[in-house]
């Protein structure tokens, strides 16, 4: 080819083994990287820039399929939908006398891995919607390996909500910035500064204490899970450039 173009770039689409959906209505947007067509497990994206390989077009999209897969992790179910490279159709803009030549890129693995552990099955009735409000930056992206780390059973939530802590405070500068350009009350971050410190058992607790170890209630184990996720996704609010609203006690675990 002497001037290939990337016309569209097809991805195949996928999820947990628990999570499986049934008839989805087709999901059709547009969005300043292209006209999007999701259906029948394939998605379809019409670049609205110029590419001249798959390889390219599919890196271009790979940080906006990133954050479509984390949103919908923490907001539905985690593996709730997987993007992997499937191929893209490539014409020649400066074909040889004989006509239009089109190719097939050879299909890419790519995506995050989903867990393991099955605990009911999930019969989704349409795809989840893609991301307005979320940026997956290196940071979100961080936090959301960790996260996976975490409900996988490969480390404890306290210092899952640790790292994440550091995180926002690594970001701002200090716990203090971090409430105020996040956009979070400081009760929320004391909160988990001090659990993180201060509580947990033998195998979960961060430090290890001279005294008896203080394990987390259910009810904390809980508030401190929803609220582990709603820091998650304000790293990539707060990336997105949106307008943020205030992260409260009583609002971190709101749906």
């Amino acid at each position: 080819m002497r001037d290939p173009h990337v016309e569209a770039v097809y991805f195949n689409v996928g999820s947990a083994e628990d999570i499986s959906y049934q008839n989805p209505e087709p999901l059709v947007f547009s969005h300043p990287l292209g006209k999007f067509t999701l259906a029948d497990g394939v998605l379809k994206v019409l670049p609205a820039e110029h590419f001249g390989s798959g390889h390219e077009a599919s890196q271009a999209l790979e940080g906006f399929l990133r954050a479509w897969e984390i949103e919908a992790d923490l907001k539905q179910h985690l593996g709730m939908i997987r993007f992997s490279y499937s191929h893209a159709e490539v014409i020649d803009r400066n074909p040889l006398p004989q006509g239009v030549q089109h190719v097939q890129a050879a299909g890419i693995a790519s995506g995050l891995a989903v867990s393991d552990f099955v605990t009911c099955h999930i019969t989704a009735g349409r795809y989840p919607s893609p991301p307005v409000c979320f940026s997956a930056t290196e940071y979100a992206q961080y936090a959301h390996r960790r996260w996976l780390g975490y409900k996988r059973g490969q480390e404890p939530l306290l210092a899952t909500a640790y790292f994440i802590l550091t995180l926002l405070e690594r970001q701002a500068g200090s716990r203090a910035q971090a409430c105020i350009l996040f956009k979070i009350d400081r009760d929320v971050l004391d909160r988990l500064g001090s659990w993180c410190s201060e509580r947990g058992g033998p195998l979960s607790a961060r430090k290890a204490k001279s005294t008896d170890f203080e394990e987390l209630t259910h009810i904390e184990t809980d508030w401190l899970d929803r609220a582990v996720k709603r820091l998650i996704l304000r790293l990539g609010e707060y990336a997105s450039g949106q307008s943020l609203e205030q992260l409260t006690l009583e609002s971190m675990v709101q749906s």
